[in-house]
């Protein structure tokens, strides 16, 4: 279960120029972390294997207004935008402890290469962290991870005005429903 999960988003109207307006939509929207602000945030060409053109480190909380501003100075079409932002989640260490999660937020130009062709994804991290933990019979931390995961994929399919949404693993087309049984 160390397999990475996704939530990968296709915007209504999306144009390349809208880049920094996404990047600041989902900043805006996204919790960071409390116990362990801070990240990094990328502006790569043509694909992930190209040296970033920008890499900034932060400290703080990222600031949405700031981070699209440094977005726009870089904007092409075959860019994509990655924030790799922190997030409070519970997590098994022996017991459930809330602990800062890293993610890489996404935002990809018309032209840069993506394998679904998708707009926006954020890499969640470990699939573990949404299922039940084997050696714990107290399923509410696992069932409060999903319910920030859900209740993120449904604010940023609004504030982005997505037409289609799909949290997605490796090695599971659709992990959607499976989440949602665990929820009952």
């Amino acid at each position: 279960m160390h397999d990475p999960l996704f939530l990968s988003f296709w915007l209504k109207h999306f144009s390349g120029v809208g880049l920094p307006m996404y990047l600041k939509k989902a900043v805006e929207i996204f919790p960071q972390s409390k116990l362990l602000p801070g990240g990094v945030l990328r502006v790569y060409p043509l694909s992930f294997q190209e040296a970033p053109l920008l890499e900034e480190y932060f400290d703080g909380p990222l600031d949405p207004k700031a981070a699209a501003e440094r977005a726009q100075l870089h904007l092409h079409d075959d860019i994509a935008l990655q924030v790799q932002l922190r997030w409070d989640l519970y997590q098994w260490t022996g017991d459930w402890e809330l602990k800062p999660s890293t993610v890489y937020l996404e935002i990809f130009g018309p032209q840069f290469d993506t394998p679904r062709g998708e707009h926006v994804r954020i890499d969640l991290g470990p699939q573990r962290l949404y299922v039940p933990e084997a050696q714990s019979d107290n399923l509410r931390p696992v069932q409060a991870n999903i319910r920030s995961l859900l209740h993120l994929a449904q604010d940023l399919e609004n504030e982005l005005a997505a037409e289609r949404r799909l949290l997605w693993s490796e090695d599971e087309e659709n992990f959607a429903e499976r989440l949602k049984a665990l929820l009952d």
